[in-house]
């Protein structure tokens, strides 16, 4: 196996990870916002991804154990995606809510994967750096995530189709490794 192709596709998906989650955040504020949804439903609605995080944290160890980091990368992906690719279908304040819980579980189980697996094959003198670029390019995708907002202005589902695709795209490196 090619460590440097794994390791780029690893540190890809994390980027685009982070881009999901960086749109998701001020997308579904300023759309809620339109709709005169309330501050504090707003943020309790932001909060739905970091608790299916919480909730499937300790869940983690086992299935990595019994299959190992491509399934459940590809597990974590297919999640997201799929749930990112449901926003446009109905909007619904506990809909969404539940598509941001599974993009936390997804999301969670892609960055517990990849990060194990980084960790797993780095060289020791090797493995600070290869996590730091790691962490960098989940900071760039949350960073650029946010530009997706202009979107709004054209289409209230674009940000989430357009999301959909550049994941499913990325996730497709996945059967490179």
């Amino acid at each position: 196996m090619n460590h440097k192709l794994l390791i780029r596709v690893l540190i890809l998906i994390v980027g685009i990870s982070g881009f999901s989650q960086g749109m998701l955040l001020p997308v579904i504020a300023i759309i809620f916002e339109g709709d005169g949804i309330s501050s504090s439903l707003n943020g309790f609605h932001a909060a739905s991804l970091y608790i299916g995080i919480l909730l499937i944290s300790p869940f983690m160890e086992a299935p990595l154990r019994k299959y190992g980091y491509k399934p459940l990368i590809l597990f974590g992906g297919a999640t997201v995606i799929l749930s990112l690719a449901l926003f446009p279908v109905w909007e619904s304040f506990w809909f969404w809510f539940l598509l941001r819980f599974f993009i936390g579980i997804g999301d969670h189980t892609l960055h517990f994967a990849t990060q194990t697996w980084i960790t797993a094959i780095s060289p020791i003198a090797k493995r600070g750096r290869n996590l730091a670029i790691y962490g960098l390019f989940f900071s760039l995708g949350f960073m650029v995530g946010p530009l997706m907002t202009k979107l709004l202005e054209f289409n209230q589902s674009l940000p989430f189709i357009i999301t959909s695709i550049i994941s499913l795209l990325t996730w497709l490196t996945v059967f490179l490794i």
